[in-house]
């Protein structure tokens, strides 16, 4: 059987969170479901790896000093190259706050989520934008809010 490292990844995923553990927490998290997982500190930082490449699924998290998870999510939608990318907003914040700043995106992850729901939600999000499904059959439901805009 071939680890995770030689085959090819499930997708890219970007994670964005200005805390270092709550990176590599994500990072450990989706690599072990078989994603590439590129994690940055800021806004910013997003923004420019966003510039230089394509990822399945953007996760942002919403409080950041300086540039913020939803004016990233509005950048990232106003712009031709990642106006299509899937969206999943990480936030501590209720859902409605996230949404009166910024309800461009594709899912709300709760922090108060266990991360194996994270992976489960970027495994459908990554299924739907290629067109099949990933994961275990009959996999129940998790506990995360799906946008409906």
């Amino acid at each position: 059987m071939s680890s995770s490292e030689d085959r090819d990844p499930a997708g890219n995923v970007l994670a964005v969170d200005d805390c270092p553990a709550m990176r590599e927490i994500m990072r450990a998290t989706l690599e072990g479901r078989g994603y590439s997982v590129q994690a940055v500190d800021s806004g910013w930082a997003a923004l420019d790896a966003v510039s230089q490449s394509v990822f399945d699924v953007i996760v942002l998290d919403v409080e950041m000093p300086g540039l913020d998870g939803m004016a990233v999510g509005r950048a990232l939608r106003s712009a031709p190259r990642t106006a299509g990318s899937a969206i999943a907003m990480h936030s501590s914040m209720a859902e409605a706050e996230v949404r009166a700043g910024f309800s461009g995106y594709d899912v709300y992850v709760p922090k108060s989520a266990d991360l194996r729901s994270l992976g489960e939600q970027i495994d459908r999000l990554v299924g739907s934008r290629r067109g099949r499904h990933r994961g275990p059959a009959g996999l129940a439901p998790v506990a995360l809010v799906q946008n409906a805009d």
